[in-house]
């Protein structure tokens, strides 16, 4: 009897200190304002972002921006020590938005896996090459899943940098225009300086016009 008394006191204090291991990643899918213990999600293979709907919440949520490179940072939090409040990560993207086909994430710099103490560590991700995120009203949203070592984690909105423009065409053109200029201006010199000179000089005009215009 009381061996079976003492069974049931350790699962009851397991599963306390389980409810007690919490994380989160932020900016947090669905959490305005700042992060709290409630916030945390437990998310699983069918739902990689928790409870949250990802529908609802992907064009209003705050994204991080990924630079050139595909390279973002977040913040995990965790609310308590040890493995059940892990500060380390992996991670998967969608980048569709939708949230159901995922890929791996590669995290450059990742947290402490066993904290002594609550509190907060820069996480830096890297997208990977080609990814084109396409969720979100914009269309250039991907949604990241997080999953610390304790199995807490929740998804986070990464936005893509809009392409800049390029250029090189107009500054191209406008080279050749200048050039053009630079000719037409050459034969006006010329064309004075030889009106003088006779039938000869003008029949040599004519050539170098047709090789510079």
């Amino acid at each position: 009897m009381l061996f079976k008394l003492f069974s049931l006191f350790a699962i009851t204090v397991g599963l306390a200190l389980q409810a007690q291991g919490h994380a989160i990643i932020i900016p947090a899918l669905g959490v305005s304002g700042n992060a709290q213990r409630n916030n945390v999600q437990r998310p699983n293979n069918n739902n990689q972002c928790g409870n949250v709907n990802v529908a609802q919440t992907i064009g209003s949520s705050t994204p991080v921006t990924a630079s050139g490179d595909g390279t973002f940072t977040v913040t995990v939090q965790n609310f308590n020590g040890g493995v059940d409040g892990s500060r380390q990560v992996t991670a998967q993207v969608d980048a569709t938005g939708a949230g159901r086909n995922f890929a791996t994430v590669q995290v450059t710099r990742n947290g402490v896996r066993s904290p002594a103490n609550a509190g907060t560590e820069q996480i830096t991700a890297k997208l990977p090459a080609n990814t084109k995120c396409t969720g979100g009203p914009g269309k250039n949203r991907c949604l990241v899943a997080f999953k610390t070592a304790g199995n807490f984690g929740n998804c986070v909105v990464v936005q893509q940098k809009a392409a800049g423009g390029n250029n090189n065409g107009n500054n191209g053109g406008q080279g050749r225009n200048q050039r053009a200029r630079d000719d037409a201006s050459l034969v006006e010199v010329l064309r004075r300086d030889f009106r003088a000179v006779g039938t000869r000089a003008a029949r040599a005009l004519r050539s170098l016009e047709e090789v510079l215009v």
